[in-house]
């Protein structure tokens, strides 16, 4: 009887392997993409390994400490799968030409994981390394990106994913969420990246806000990209106990956003604000940052837009003819330094309306109020003092 069960299995192969020994009830160990063929030394190329191991039916599959060549094709992990390394040691090498890696399917967890990207291909906010399209449900956690010169994660029409404890370094930008709710990025590690660090996107032709419930906590970035943090077209986005260290453009900012809250986190060298708000942002809560207003001045003539702690935009109506200012924002409680030279500690653009700004604590800069696009010269600002509600009928 035993023999006869063992020939069976041989005929049938690993997959019915898998599924006999799951219909029996018995606990069914990780499948090693070694026991597929994968080399895992540098030089193979096992893609057809992984591919192997993700036909076999296997819902736990196991990438062993080694080097793995995968692509230049893409993998697609299936539903409901767990694939997990070793972390640092477990190694998945982008071969050349390589774009996107993976494409996830419903529930899948990635865990403990390394990705090379530096034989990929370069790419843009859209394109990514591994890619999330209507696969909802999904768990990333402890996975690291090197030299990956695209989006390492890229979320579209993806509900309720999770990206935790990730670490992102020299890369195109690490996440970029498109069209999807419920998502959550924390705990994860950004440095050098070329675009942003972390984007979300839900404009849908400035008609509809088309994500929410965007929580972004926890996250250290340095020296990533225009917009270390940033997102357009959102609801109910919360943005905690971040940290920021370097921005070619601002640090953490909303973009026709409403119900959001900026808390607690902490921004310096950004060159022309520490935290902002644009296009016509509603019902905002800019509470209990610090914000150190201490980038190096590059271009003395575009002082009149640079160089803010605190920056509420005034209304561009030729990106966005709807921007009519912002409405219903809180700046309470904040603590901003402003290193030497010509800086503002706040500056609140023309337009915006119910505007509350109390209980800051400023180290040198003022705030400041005015403004208005591609206006050369640019009109005269005016002084702000705090604990001030400013209305529809203030310039």
């Amino acid at each position: 009887m035993v023999r006869r069960g063992v020939a069976i299995a041989i005929r049938l192969g690993l997959a019915a392997i898998v599924s006999l020994s799951s219909a029996r009830g018995a606990a069914v160990a990780p499948l090693a993409v070694t026991q597929c063929g994968a080399a895992g030394d540098g030089k193979t190329n096992d893609t057809k390994a992984f591919e192997q191991a993700f036909a076999s039916g296997a819902k736990d599959v196991y990438v062993p400490p080694g080097i793995y060549v995968l692509g230049p094709g893409m993998l697609t992990i299936p539903a409901d799968t767990y694939l997990h390394g070793a972390g640092a040691a477990s190694v998945m090498r982008l071969a050349e030409g390589t774009a996107e890696l993976f494409a996830l399917r419903e529930n899948v967890s990635l865990d403990r994981l390394a990705i090379d990207g530096g034989a990929g291909k370069r790419g843009e906010i859209n394109d990514a390394v591994v890619l999330l399209r209507g696969a909802n449900r999904a768990r990333l956690d402890r996975l690291s990106f090197a030299d990956c010169d695209r989006v390492c994660i890229g979320l579209d029409h993806a509900d309720d994913v999770t990206i935790q404890g990730c670490d992102f370094r020299k890369v195109g930008a690490a996440v970029c969420i498109t069209f999807s709710n419920r998502t959550k990025v924390l705990d994860n590690t950004v440095v050098e990246a070329r675009i942003h660090g972390i984007q979300f996107w839900g404009n849908w032709r400035w008609e509809t806000q088309a994500i929410s419930d965007v929580t972004i906590t926890g996250n250290y970035l340095k020296n990533a990209g225009g917009g270390p943090i940033w997102g357009t077209g959102a609801t109910r986005v919360v943005l905690a106990n971040n940290i920021v260290d370097g921005a070619k453009d601002v640090g953490l900012d909303l973009e026709w956003c409403s119900d959001s809250v900026i808390t607690g986190n902490t921004a310096r060298n950004c060159a022309n604000a520490g935290i902002s708000l644009f296009f016509a942002c509603r019902r905002i809560s800019i509470t209990g940052n610090t914000v150190m207003n201490d980038a190096p001045i590059a271009d003395p003539k575009a002082s009149w837009w640079v160089r803010s702690g605190i920056w509420l935009t005034y209304p561009n109506t030729e990106t966005f003819k709807g921007d009519a200012g912002h409405r219903d924002v809180t700046i309470v409680g904040n603590t901003i330094y402003c290193a030497p030279g010509e800086r503002r500690a706040m500056w609140i653009g023309s337009g915006s309306e119910n505007i509350t700004i109390a209980d800051n604590t400023l180290h040198g800069g003022e705030i400041w109020q005015g403004g208005a696009h591609k206006v050369d010269p640019p009109p005269p600002l005016h002084k702000v003092e705090q604990n001030t509600v400013l209305t529809a009928g203030d310039k």
